[in-house]
């Protein structure tokens, strides 16, 4: 068990949630934990935030049943948590950095961020969210960039447009960057590593995937790197998005929807009788 420091609703679909972790100052920037709510969830990757000497903070965006189990349920402890997991980012100067987040995107990139700025690169931030109950920790972002630009998809909040076009609207107003990170989404990351492309600029994403245990043991997060298979568990999540095969990884990602709105449904009817016994 994993005892729960601090957590704290940002809007009705995140929170954020700081755990006590000896293991906390093992953790390299980029890297993720795999969390388990209790004996009975499923495992997911959650990136880390902030980082402490013995603590950690995740941000959780409401998404599935295991997310909705954090966010409603847990209180005083986790069950279970694998950290620090995965490869590092490749943190060194770049120059001029830009980072575009979607949704729970932007909680990896802040931690990035702050690795990237320490190493004297010039760090900007674009974050692009569905709508204003997805946008999250802007001022946290803002604190690291030279300069921060929200985007909402349907003009909720900030100037509305997607990825692609952010993209598009940054270069035109602040100049060609020298490197480009995205995460949050992969349908995103596709669509900016064709931009970054048509350009040149090099693009490192994070690559979304199913993540069972974390060890390279399930092979459930395969990814096709250069035509080779990778895990991101262990190998990623960071990836070369030039290199990626981004249709494999969008149609991976896709493989367990039906069974993930089964699990949602049943798990909100049992909050449901939950909260009407009063628990």
């Amino acid at each position: 068990m994993y005892k729960v420091l601090r957590k704290e609703r940002l809007t009705p679909k995140a929170v954020l949630l700081e755990v006590q972790d000896e293991r906390a100052k093992l953790v390299k920037p980029g890297q993720y934990a795999l969390v388990q709510a209790n004996e009975e969830s499923e495992p997911i990757p959650l990136s880390f935030l902030d980082v402490k000497e013995s603590s950690y903070t995740f941000l959780v965006e409401v998404g599935g049943r295991a997310t909705l189990e954090i966010a409603e349920l847990v209180e005083e402890k986790i069950q279970f948590i694998e950290a620090p997991c995965g490869s590092p980012f490749p943190v060194k100067n770049y120059g001029k950095v830009l980072l575009i987040s979607k949704n729970w995107g932007v909680a990896p990139l802040i931690n990035i961020g702050r690795a990237l700025k320490e190493e004297s690169n010039e760090i900007y931030f674009v974050h692009v969210a569905e709508d204003e109950e997805r946008v999250f920790l802007t001022k946290e972002a803002s604190e690291i960039s030279e300069e921060f630009l929200l985007f909402t998809e349907d003009g909720s909040l900030g100037e509305e447009g997607n990825s692609e076009w952010a993209l598009g609207y940054f270069i035109e107003n602040f100049g060609k960057p020298d490197l480009i990170v995205s995460a949050g989404s992969n349908l995103d990351s596709q669509m900016i590593n064709r931009f970054a492309e048509e350009r040149n600029i090099p693009h490192i994403a994070m690559v979304n995937a199913h993540i069972l245990d974390a060890n390279g043991l399930c092979l459930a997060c395969r990814v096709l790197v250069e035509g080779q298979e990778k895990l991101a568990c262990i190998d990623g999540p960071w990836f070369d998005a030039s290199k990626v095969d981004w249709d494999y990884a969008i149609q991976k990602e896709a493989f367990y929807k039906e069974e993930e709105e089964k699990a949602l449904k049943t798990f909100l009817r049992e909050l449901q009788r939950l909260k009407a016994r009063g628990r």
